[in-house]
């Protein structure tokens, strides 16, 4: 089966790096990751990726300039085992540069070939995550039809029962840990920590536990669905797990926001790995560190006071410790020269509909700030 990781774009390095920890190659494009593999590939990528936004399946492809077509080729697609009369069905529509651009009469389409082929009308669903959710693309005339086996989508772990402000994604926050190399044995710090989700998603990854260990996911409703694979797979990583011993810190100014974090972690299983602490840029005894964190952008502070908050960010590195590399986004370049001038941008994405970057800012107290290496 041609399966599909889709990922952020500007992220979908982390999503390749997590296929090759799980022994399977893929090749890299614009928006996700391609892959090959069978029910197994499906119920691991689902179980322990953690920067996917969900997993595809690309049921068929074929190029389609009428109706007519279209329904006729959808009907050869193999439809048996993801839609029953007993699921609902939404069914998704993007068109670009085709002949067919009507989303909604592409939709009415394959809902009618779906119909002609099983010989029932499914049922249909309002939300993505209630039953079998179909993605349909048309590119330059290439229809490709996609089931997502995922169900809702993989950054929703469970475990964020506590909110702020401005949180960031969970799957967001798992893909700046991944590209900033974190070696899990440096204490790891997060100084805007807001409701905890970079640290919690730190803790998850040290501790080896599968972000999707506590949720469901479309597949499991499949005809197909081999439970007795599944329960082997959700097995063999309950046996992985390990013991943290790195520091992990969290520290916001806002009670409120440790409060929640707190909770989080704990919804999350790792609140004894994770320590939150009402502080501002705190002094700590620790010579190397790992700094990741989601500072404030100008969209909720204006921007001379931000910038001067990137200032005491960057003092409070070059102060605290011997040797830190410190990874953080923001959405303008000059809050980033304001931590120092030798920040260097990882990559570009969106958050919360904001563009922003992700920088990396190395110091060593001896040599003052590192050069960067090329990543």
């Amino acid at each position: 089966m041609k399966l599909f990781a889709v990922a952020q774009p500007g992220l979908e390095e982390a999503t390749y790096r997590e296929l090759k920890e799980l022994n399977i190659n893929g090749n890299v494009i614009p928006g996700g990751v391609e892959f090959e593999g069978d029910l197994k590939e499906i119920y691991l990528t689902n179980l322990w990726l953690r920067t996917a936004s969900r997993i595809l399946l690309r049921l068929c492809s074929f190029r389609a300039k009428h109706f007519g077509e279209l329904v006729r080729k959808a009907t050869k697609c193999n439809w048996e085992n993801y839609i029953t009369p007993e699921l609902s069905i939404k069914i998704r529509v993007t068109s670009r540069k085709s002949k067919l651009y009507h989303t909604k009469a592409i939709e009415e389409r394959i809902l009618k070939a779906i119909a002609e082929k099983l010989g029932f009308q499914p049922k249909l669903a309002k939300y993505e995550d209630e039953g079998t959710s179909v993605i349909v693309r048309f590119e330059k005339d290439i229809c490709t039809i996609n089931v997502n086996t995922s169900g809702a989508m993989l950054h929703k772990r469970g475990y964020r029962v506590a909110e702020t402000e401005a949180p960031i994604r969970e799957n967001i926050a798992a893909a700046m840990i991944i590209l900033s190399n974190w070696d899990k044995r440096t204490p790891f710090i997060d100084p805007f920590c807001g409701s905890g989700t970079i640290p919690i998603e730190a803790a998850l990854l040290a501790a080896n536990i599968p972000p999707g260990i506590n949720r469901t996911f479309a597949f499991m409703k499949w005809k197909n669905f081999d439970l007795a694979l599944w329960e082997e797979i959700k097995k063999e990583a309950e046996n992985k797990r390990k013991e943290i011993t790195v520091p992990i810190f969290g520290f916001d100014i806002d009670p409120k926001a440790v409060k929640a974090a707190e909770k989080n972690a704990k919804a999350a299983g790792v609140s004894k790995y994770v320590g939150f602490k009402q502080a501002s840029f705190p002094f700590l005894s620790i010579k190397k560190a790992t700094v990741i964190t989601n500072p404030p952008y100008g969209e909720r502070l204006k921007i001379r006071r931000t910038k001067l908050l990137y200032v005491h960010f960057g003092d409070w590195i070059r102060s605290n410790f011997s040797e830190c590399e410190a990874y953080f986004i923001t959405d303008k370049v000059s809050f980033a020269k304001s931590v120092s001038e030798n920040v260097e941008e990882i990559t570009n994405f969106s958050n919360g509909g904001i563009k922003v970057r992700l920088y990396r800012y190395r110091w060593e107290k001896e040599k003052g700030e590192v050069q960067n290496e090329s990543f």
